[in-house]
């Protein structure tokens, strides 16, 4: 079969072409050290790619509620801590207050005090964080968690018993939050206790040595454990699930790099391999230009 000037002219221009394209794409992914410049390069790769690239979106979000959910954490705690002294304090004002020597001038200035740690109570229990959000509130963060009714006379909750939740890991839930309810109870029973007896004790017609007085005293002590109790409780449980997200972010960090090594031996190029193909491929490419210009450049005038 007889091959003509045109044919062999168009095979060697395609051969140049397809070499030129291969050099082009070797030196584009020698430029930016990427071997896989489009899903087509290698499909199976680009697609493992794809799902480590949303692992990672997930685990860089993981990573900032971690961060959030721990910055709330530490403020409850640092607030229940300072509720812990504050209930000391009240306790040891009480068994001053139930010692039967005191008049009742004595018991009165003990209800100044009394009072002053009430309100420093109240004040933790409505702390909110740095967005004006009530931590102890339950899911309706956006209003105090506990209220004090001046026409009652009483403390009542406000808030409610949920939690609100946070992603910190693959299909793990982190509870973010301590409710009023939890550490008080649904009643305030320790506070609206300590506040009648406040009242008792102001009264200035009290007398310092009826029973019933150190029997109201008594109460609001017993009243006071219980909750001191729950409040330590609830202290207990979020160091628990601070130590935790300790944890996550930790194991979250260690996938992550695992995904980078991954990301790296699929993605980045091999320079020793690529420089050996770059230099193959310009070899090829100056023979097929050169082979072409002195086909090219044949007639039967060169025969003669």
């Amino acid at each position: 079969m007889r091959t003509t000037n045109a044919q062999v002219t168009a095979i060697m221009s395609n051969s140049m072409n397809k070499s030129s394209v291969q050099l082009a794409k070797l030196m584009q992914q020698m430029a930016s050290n990427k071997r896989i410049q489009l899903p087509s390069d290698d499909p199976i790769a680009s697609v493992r790619l794809l799902r480590i690239q949303r692992e990672e979106a997930s685990l860089t979000q993981y990573t900032t509620n971690i961060a959030n959910v721990s910055g709330n954490l530490s403020i409850q705690e640092t607030n229940l801590i300072s509720t812990s002294d504050t209930m000391l304090n009240i306790r040891d004002r009480l068994l001053w207050a139930a010692n039967g020597s005191n008049t009742s001038e004595d018991l009165a200035a003990i209800a100044n005090e009394l009072k002053s740690l009430e309100k420093t109570i109240l004040s933790f229990a409505n702390v909110r964080d740095e967005e004006g959000r009530y931590l102890f509130a339950g899911t309706l963060s956006d209003q105090p968690a506990v209220e004090f009714d001046a026409v009652t006379e009483t403390y009542s909750v406000i808030g409610n018993n949920k939690h609100r939740e946070a992603a910190v890991a693959n299909g793990v839930l982190v509870t973010e939050n301590v409710t009023a309810v939890e550490v008080f109870g649904a009643g305030m029973d320790m506070l609206n206790d300590l506040h009648g007896l406040i009242t008792m004790l102001e009264d200035p017609a009290l007398d310092a040595t009826d029973p019933a007085v150190r029997a109201q005293i008594d109460s609001t002590i017993a009243q006071l454990d219980l909750t001191h109790s729950n409040l330590l409780g609830a202290v207990t449980e979020l160091g628990g699930r601070q130590n935790t997200l300790e944890l996550l972010n930790e194991s979250n960090s260690q996938v992550s790099l695992t995904n980078k090594k991954i990301e790296g031996e699929l993605s980045t190029l091999d320079y020793a391999k690529a420089s050996i193909d770059l230099n193959n491929y310009q070899l090829s490419l100056q023979a097929t230009q050169k082979t072409y210009i002195k086909i090219n450049g044949l007639s039967l005038f060169s025969l003669l």
